[in-house]
């Protein structure tokens, strides 16, 4: 009797502890799927539409909760969960203020897709689907057109037309087979709106010194084409000004998504950070969505009519209230679990938060879940994929708070821009060490590639691309 009890006590656990776990790890916008499949799954599970406190339950007539948001005397963030507003609800603020309009930013594919459909046949369609789906991160296209013609069973007279449709729409230069065939479409497109004297010198120095132009020879193209070194310097600063061998990177940082919001996740909000009352110096206000508009409970018609029912279907009955309950106390654990995570961010990150990535002082998923007393994996479930915004508009994914390479990172951006001479990997490493952080040379080089900054060789070259002073 005693094993089987505690066998039972086991189970209920396990059952409870994964339940919240598979909770903390989806997203607010992830979480409200599911939450609605439940609701829809179990006639047990009922959402009172309500405006209530999901953190002690108190009904509310506006948010957030005032006792729950009560600021504090001592200036700490004021950390509060937000249900999701009914239908027949609109708070004060809302009514004053205009509605933030946050969109899922238009994909590569799709960008291009819906400027060229009015100009593609419904046979052409497929095969442009196609081409798009096969782009790398950079926007070239690995395959040959011979290659896409035989699998997709057309005349490559089609691929060729199809392709050249996506490699002339914005960005121009997408579907190339190399950067430089990249380069030449877009200076094609370019050259309606430049000089011809200047597109016939860049096409030239692109066709014919492509390897001297990336080494930056400039010299050595000057004698080949028998021109001033000024001239070639001329073009060489006007590829790099108005052209650039990865069309996708220009707006798409991963090929594939719109840079801006610092690789953030593209959904809903998982929660947002302002000042209070927008004042200055003023404490955070950190506002954590839950997933519904009202709150999960148990329908109490179904469970007292589970006593009267049939003894044959009791079991079945009773399995659907045991779920409606677990589901309704693991997502009250789950909330309570991002607000007590938000609270130490907040405390923590003001700096940056407030400020820029340089402010960042690195957490440690460690740390967080000694100070919460739950296991590191809950805070690594707990961040994954969820996103928060920031009071100055910037959204950025959660993770990014635990990122320990973004204050070195900026560091290391800012002795580039501040340096008198090209510094190398050895000379920034040093700097670093002189500001109490100890970085290894081949991490500064792994940061400097992140960053997109040259080596200080090809940097030293660059020097020639500064304006020099007109003398008077």
């Amino acid at each position: 009797m005693f094993v089987s009890h505690l066998h039972d006590n086991r189970h209920q656990i396990t059952a409870h502890l994964a339940k919240t776990m598979s909770f903390l790890t989806l997203s607010t916008a992830e979480l409200e799927a599911t939450l609605i499949k439940e609701l829809n799954d179990n006639p047990a599970l009922e959402l009172v539409e309500e405006l209530r406190c999901p953190n002690c339950g108190k009904r509310l007539y506006r948010l957030p909760c005032p006792t729950c948001a009560a600021p504090s005397a001592d200036g700490s963030p004021v950390v509060y969960l937000s249900p999701r507003e009914p239908r027949n609800y609109r708070s004060t603020e809302a009514e004053n203020d205009e509605a933030l309009d946050i969109r899922t930013p238009e994909r590569l594919d799709e960008h291009i897709l819906r400027q060229i459909g009015p100009a593609l046949t419904r046979a052409e369609r497929p095969l442009a689907a196609y081409l798009l789906a096969r782009l790398d991160d950079d926007g070239l296209l690995p395959e040959a057109i011979p290659e896409v013609a035989a699998f997709n069973h057309v005349h490559p007279r089609d691929v060729e037309r199809v392709l050249s449709l996506i490699q002339h729409a914005d960005p121009p230069g997408v579907g190339a087979q190399t950067p430089q065939e990249s380069l030449l479409i877009q200076l094609e497109c370019l050259a309606e709106v430049t000089t011809p004297l200047m597109t016939k010198l860049a096409r030239t120095i692109i066709q014919h010194h492509f390897e001297a132009l990336g080494k930056m020879d400039y010299a050595r193209i000057a004698r080949q084409l028998r021109l001033p070194r000024e001239s070639v310097e001329a073009a060489a600063r006007f590829i790099q000004r108005n052209l650039t061998p990865y069309p996708a990177r220009v707006f798409w940082g991963d090929g594939k998504h719109p840079v801006g919001n610092d690789g953030a996740a593209l959904r809903d909000l998982d929660a947002s950070i302002s000042i209070l009352n927008r004042a200055e110096g003023g404490p955070l206000m950190v506002e954590v969505f839950a997933p519904l508009s009202g709150w999960l409970r148990v329908q109490p018609e179904f469970k007292a009519a589970l006593e009267e029912c049939a003894e044959a279907e009791q079991e079945t009955w009773g399995a659907a209230v045991e779920r409606a309950a677990l589901v309704a106390k693991c997502l009250q654990q789950r909330n309570h679990t991002m607000r007590r995570l938000m609270q130490i961010i907040a405390e923590e990150q003001r700096d940056f938060i407030l400020g820029g990535d340089g402010d960042l002082r690195p957490l440690t998923r460690a740390k967080i879940a000694h100070t919460l007393g739950v296991h590191e994996s809950t805070i690594s479930r707990a961040v994954a994929g969820k996103a928060v915004a920031l009071p100055d508009g910037r959204i950025v994914p959660l993770s990014k708070f635990f990122d320990r390479s973004l204050s070195v990172r900026d560091r290391v951006r800012h002795l580039v821009n501040e340096e008198k001479s090209p510094l190398t990997d050895d000379q920034i490493a040093a700097a670093l060490g002189e500001q109490g952080l100890q970085v290894a040379r081949r991490t500064v080089a792994k940061y400097r590639k992140m960053l997109g900054i040259l080596p200080a060789n090809v940097r030293s070259r660059q020097e020639i691309f500064r304006p020099r002073p007109v003398r008077s």
